[in-house]
């Protein structure tokens, strides 16, 4: 169960940052556009964090298994994260902060 919530943790904050790198949406949860550095940034950042989920559940098992687990991961990222940009946009800073930090938890409790 800790492999999945780290995964989708990891996905969720890919997205928040995939979504803070369009203006739409920073105007939304900023209320401002980023510059673009930042905006550079959140990209970066966020196909980091995407490629980082999809290392860690290939690592875990066996190809084909694993490449389903975590499209399933994105997929309930996907939706949580389009659920809070549509209903909690204002309050999406601090659950990126509560998935960082949920993220690590998850990754101490599942390595260590």
């Amino acid at each position: 169960m800790m492999f999945f919530l780290l995964n989708w943790a990891l996905t969720a904050l890919g997205f928040f940052a995939l979504a803070s790198s369009m203006s739409k949406h920073q105007k939304q949860i900023y209320g401002q556009e980023l510059t673009a550095g930042k905006t550079k940034l959140a990209i970066l950042v966020g196909w980091i964090l995407l490629l980082l989920s999809l290392v860690i559940c290939l690592a875990s098992g066996p190809i084909s298994n694993m490449i389903s687990y975590w499209i399933g991961a994105l997929s309930f990222a996907a939706l949580f994260i389009g659920l809070c940009l549509s209903y909690l946009d204002k309050k999406l800073e601090v659950i990126a902060v509560i998935l960082a930090i949920l993220s690590v938890a998850f990754a101490l409790i599942y390595f260590l």
